[in-house]
């Protein structure tokens, strides 16, 4: 075999530095956006950040609507009934169901509040150890003290067992403590705040609880804090399984007594972090913003969540006068860099207020009417009507988020599949869970639906699916079936 030399063409598609970062920024969110943007500021010099940029974009409007200020803004939400999209916590009522936070909520000037604040400034674990340095423990306690927070975990509750503890320590510190005085540690933690935590269950978290307010009860409450106390202590499998009836039956007690008992069970929280000391509160701030004018829906780029940008003129100014070669060419690579980042940031916002008009144009009824009047959209609609490509439209949409009088909703929220009516026109998926959703929420509690009634129901409204379409939407909503549904009363 003889080596011999070939020569041959082929094309390739390479992506320049700033048409990566083009891609790159426009995918990132806003708070992503944000840090990239000051990453940048502290590594070009010849990139500024324009005086007051944020507090006049705040009172200005974005800069692609100038006949829009403050006031029409403002005018926009007139009955803003849900800006923030919060969901109330639902109350619980077993006492093994815990509340629901909503994580989305609007957070529009920039300001964070004290509590904020401190959530990102201490966890729970060093909440905890701080008040055990102010404590009068010894130092053997102390560090027992440290090895039971360590084990901890968010909820509050204790994941390893006191012997597992002993074993911790014996085998950092070759020294063995007495159970007896670790289990005396444990409880100094657990009087701490939030109250209760290093409780090793749910159980024993609930007896502190009654513990407590059986000291401080007043006498007529006694009788009733520990009923709840003896149910709790002896009977909490049967708590659990809400077998009241057995109960009610073998501690030969009054329906009165045992309802009372539960109302009090049930107002105990049931996790000790009940600040959430340590979780953030994470604020969404929008993208776009959406007001109506003279009957119509537009969008409007919320362009006090990105800072101005400009060349630093006195970098710019040393460029020209510099004779030294390799100050000169670091200036200019630096000088490209910002001109190419600005570029990129308005070929962002640019790209970003086609799609939104373009959503809120095809979703007019849907911020009149609902979510019931949600049209159908596909990416491929969207990308052929603004000549450009679905993995952009796709960028465009990741993580940002639309804030109308109704709420606010990520921009792939407004994208679903196509359900075709018989009476003519096409349904959108996430309109006719809507629907369904209506139709189990107006049913008769002792009568629900059943998926082949609700298929019916909706093939009188002109949308024809199958049952177990039917089923899977109703699932997707997070709905039981009939059968677990309807309410059964206790005889």
């Amino acid at each position: 075999m003889n080596p011999n030399l070939q020569l041959s063409l082929s094309q390739q598609l390479k992506l320049n530095p700033q048409l990566q970062q083009s891609i790159k920024l426009l995918q990132l969110s806003q708070l992503a956006l944000q840090q990239e943007i000051q990453y940048q500021l502290d590594s070009n010099p010849l990139l500024t950040l324009l005086d007051d940029s944020y507090s006049e974009s705040k009172t200005a409007g974005s800069d692609s609507n100038p006949e829009l200020n403050a006031n029409l803004l403002a005018n926009a939400f007139p009955n803003n009934r849900n800006t923030n999209n919060v969901e109330a916590p639902a109350n619980s009522r077993h006492i093994d169901s815990g509340q629901q936070h909503s994580t989305y909520s609007a957070h529009n000037d920039g300001e964070m509040s004290l509590e904020n604040q401190f959530q990102e400034s201490i966890g729970l674990r060093e909440h905890l150890e701080w008040q055990i340095q102010m404590s009068a423990l010894s130092r053997a306690d102390m560090e027992i003290a440290y090895y039971v927070i360590e084990n901890i975990d968010d909820a509050g509750f204790l994941t390893v067992s006191s012997q597992e503890i002993i074993e911790q320590i014996q085998q950092d510190f070759d020294h063995r403590f007495d159970p007896d005085e670790v289990e005396a540690v444990i409880h100094q933690v657990q009087q701490l705040e939030p109250f209760g935590c290093a409780s090793s269950n749910l159980q024993q978290f609930l007896l502190l609880q009654l513990h407590l307010a059986i000291e401080e009860a007043s006498s007529p409450q006694q009788p009733t804090l520990k009923l709840a106390q003896k149910l709790v202590r002896h009977h909490f499998d049967c708590l659990c399984k809400h077998r009241y009836p057995d109960l009610i039956k073998r501690l030969s007690l009054t329906r009165q007594e045992m309802d009372n008992a539960l109302s009090v069970i049930q107002q105990l929280r049931n996790k000790p972090n009940h600040q959430y000391i340590g979780e953030v509160t994470e604020y969404i701030r929008p993208d776009i913003l959406v007001y109506n004018l003279h009957g119509s829906w537009h969008a409007q780029l919320a362009s006090n969540n990105a800072p101005q940008l400009d060349i630093n003129h006195q970098y710019a100014q040393a460029l020209r006068q510099s004779n030294n070669t390799y100050d000169k060419q670091y200036l200019q690579q630096n000088l490209q860099r910002a001109r190419w980042f600005m570029q990129s940031i308005e070929a962002r916002n640019d790209t970003l207020k086609r799609v939104a008009d373009w959503i809120v144009q095809h979703q007019q009824n849907f911020f009149d009417c609902g979510e019931s009047a949600l049209r159908p959209m596909r990416l491929k609609d969207l990308a052929e009507d603004l000549k450009l490509h679905e993995s952009t439209i796709s960028r465009a949409c990741s993580e940002k988020f639309l804030q109308s009088p109704t709420g606010i909703y990520e921009l792939k929220y407004f994208f679903s599949n196509a359900v075709p009516s018989t009476q003519g026109g096409e349904w959108s998926s996430k309109a006719i869970k809507n629907i369904i959703k209506q139709y189990i929420t107006a049913e008769p509690s002792r009568k629900p639906l059943s998926d082949i009634e609700l298929a019916n129901r909706l093939q009188e409204e002109g949308i024809t699916i199958a049952r177990r379409t039917v089923a899977k939407y109703r699932e997707a909503l997070n709905i039981p079936p009939s059968s677990q549904r309807k309410l059964f009363t206790n005889s």
